[in-house]
């Protein structure tokens, strides 16, 4: 049997590759245990102190609790009403459907930044006080076309005659909705709420302009930052890398789970 020459060069490559996303993390990681204040080597000794400190920081509990609000919320208002514009668009748009969906999708192309000063300028312009609802409408800016892009896709392979035969059977427009269309869209549902979630978790810039006296997890670590890279914000960090990991392990389980019931 034939070596293949190029097998060995890819398997190094792809261990580089993994290296260089991985190494960083687990840097991090490593100085959130340090008994050094400062983040550098050699390593002085083992400590848990850092996270001791970071569990009794009840501003950390707050913004995190806030973040944890405004995920979950635009993740239900984001889901839904892309969900429903992807379908919609998919249904009704008929030869302007493709101009109407790359619409949808502008706010991607278009840089954090200026999406935040666009919108602190409309809340200024109605006079709104800025609050975790204006971050959650930003954040739904920010994520839905995020999830319009998700569902398009997944409606790209859809089977009309389905909808037309459930039709026929005598079936109203909200049934056959539920009944054939969701369940067709459950892995698109899934991944573009993961996709919400984890966007709006992580979002500073739209959250900087549209945020007043309540504070998320990410701008705690960005005014933490101000005063250098410290072992509790390197705690913070590896414990937000462990979530992730958790997060997204489940997320495939239930995306394979779902792929393997739409099959059926």
């Amino acid at each position: 049997m034939r070596r293949d020459p190029v097998k060995p060069f890819l398997a190094a490559w792809t261990v580089l590759v993994l290296l260089f996303l991985f190494a960083p993390l687990f840097v991090v990681a490593l100085f959130s245990f340090n008994e050094s204040a400062i983040s550098r080597f050699p390593i002085r000794g083992f400590t848990l102190a850092w996270y001791q400190k970071l569990f009794a920081n009840t501003a950390l509990h707050e913004a995190l609790w806030n973040s944890l609000i405004v995920a979950i919320a635009t993740v239900a208002i984001s889901t839904a009403l892309g969900i429903g514009a992807a379908v919609g668009i998919h249904r009704y748009g008929g030869r302007y459907g493709g101009a109407l969906r790359s619409f949808s999708l502008t706010p991607m192309m278009v840089p954090r930044l200026i999406i935040g000063i666009a919108l602190l300028t409309f809340y200024n312009l109605f006079q709104t006080n800025l609050s975790l609802l204006t971050v959650i409408a930003g954040h739904v800016v920010m994520t839905l076309p995020y999830v319009i892009l998700i569902a398009s896709a997944r409606l790209v392979g859809f089977d009309k005659s389905m909808e037309e035969a459930a039709w026929d059977l005598g079936a109203g427009t909200f049934t056959i909705f539920r009944e054939v269309t969701l369940p067709f869209l459950k892995p698109a549902v899934i991944a573009a709420a993961l996709m919400s979630f984890t966007l709006s978790f992580d979002e500073v810039v739209v959250t900087f302009f549209t945020t007043g006296n309540d504070n998320t997890l990410p701008m705690m670590i960005w005014s933490m930052l101000r005063f250098g890279i410290t072992p509790e914000v390197n705690s913070i960090a590896t414990l937000t890398i462990v979530a992730s990991g958790a997060f997204a392990l489940v997320a495939e389980m239930s995306l394979r789970r779902a792929q393997v019931g739409s099959t059926r």
